[in-house]
């Protein structure tokens, strides 16, 4: 299935599921024509597999009409010429990092929290060294290759953070009160595509007072939107639509969707069931994360990737606004090869709206068990 037979599967499904995909999503098929010289006309046809198709492109365009978040699909853009760096052995690579590794000795090499360090089976927390909010620190692995892991390591990673925020939330409200919201984040940076400035893995908490961060909120304010106008849950209603168009399934008790408007490449959410949505299900959120990235690395090879978890409020829900009916979400990325010298991110994604060259229909085959 691709993608730019959307616009068909959307008019065989149910009238109910129908009515969804008009009331979220809007879908446009592009043309894009060019001229070849005759001089391109051989190279292109070795690099591409077909004169016509670049000289007869289609683009689709998929929009959420409840979000903003739109996406520019191009099969081609994924066979556009490429530079490399020479070196292509990331193993080695990772090996000469481990050399004067602050992180494969965080108790003696990476400053504490003000609360003392929280520590698990496969990790330890510390703190970031140069922060970006008040709260900021580390979940540090055992295991310094940032691609080796397995669901007990990552579930530990995961449980960890739940006890650090809950160690946040004690020592800013030390007796119990409710008077201040605080908002927590988790992501999980990996390799310099990235944007992790440190080989040996790590995943990354915040929690910050007042309000969430704005994109966080920014989804939040849709939903609630949504259920004024609609009377219903989006989140719901959104995986329904997916189930129907086969990019959303169960397993495990977590929902997972394949999304048609992604920020980069391959994006998967992860939502774990919506009742009492709490720090308990963070364990549960990162066992799911390490099989769908251990499957996108087994099918795909995978190297580097972004995880966010979005949560609600750890205190101070009474002042901080309705909650009640976001889920917990993690979202992944695939950023793709780390001897790439081309960005994955340029002005279209900083300031328009994103161009992607995977396929959502794909990308579920891929991580469907």
């Amino acid at each position: 299935m691709s993608v730019f037979e959307l616009p068909r599967l959307v008019k065989k499904l149910p009238t109910s599921e129908k009515n969804l995909w008009h009331r979220i999503y809007a879908v446009d098929v592009l043309d894009g024509k060019l001229e070849l010289i005759s001089g391109m006309r051989s190279w292109v046809e070795k690099k591409f597999g077909s004169v016509e198709e670049v000289e007869n492109q289609k683009i689709l365009r998929v929009t959420n009409l409840i979000t903003g978040e739109g996406a520019l699909f191009n099969n081609l853009r994924g066979k556009r010429p490429m530079t490399y760096f020479s070196e292509q052995d990331l193993d080695s690579l990772v090996e000469k990092h481990r050399q004067n590794c602050p992180f494969c000795s965080p108790e003696d090499r990476t400053p504490e929290d003000s609360f003392g360090r929280v520590r698990g089976e496969y990790c330890i927390t510390a703190a970031n060294l140069t922060k970006y909010d008040g709260y900021h620190s580390l979940v540090i692995p055992r295991e310094h290759h940032p691609l080796r892991f397995n669901e007990d390591m990552v579930g530990d990673y995961f449980r960890v953070a739940a006890r650090w925020f809950r160690k946040v939330k004690a020592y800013t409200n030390p007796e119990g009160g409710r008077d201040m919201a605080l908002y927590p984040f988790l992501m999980w940076n990996c390799l310099w595509p990235a944007g992790s400035s440190v080989v040996h893995g790590h995943l990354q908490l915040t929690v910050t007072p007042k309000r969430h961060y704005s994109r966080v909120e920014q989804l939040r304010q849709c939903s609630m939107k949504y259920a004024r106008h609609y009377g219903s849950d989006y989140f719901r209603d959104l995986y329904d639509l997916y189930q129907a168009l086969g990019l959303g399934w169960t397993e495990e008790k977590t929902r997972l969707l394949s999304i048609l408007t992604p920020v980069k490449e391959k994006e998967v959410w992860i939502l774990p069931p919506p009742v009492h949505a709490n720090l308990d299900k963070l364990e549960l959120v990162g066992r799911a994360v390490c099989r769908v990235l251990n499957r996108l690395q087994q099918q795909t090879g995978l190297q580097s990737f972004n995880v966010a978890v979005y949560l609600p409020p750890l205190a101070g829900e009474a002042i901080a606004g309705d909650w009640r009916n976001f889920p917990i979400m993690a979202r992944l990325v695939d950023r793709g090869d780390v001897f790439n010298r081309t960005a994955d991110f340029g002005a279209m994604e900083l300031f328009a709206t994103t161009v992607i060259s995977s396929n959502p229909f794909t990308v579920a085959g891929l991580i469907r068990p």
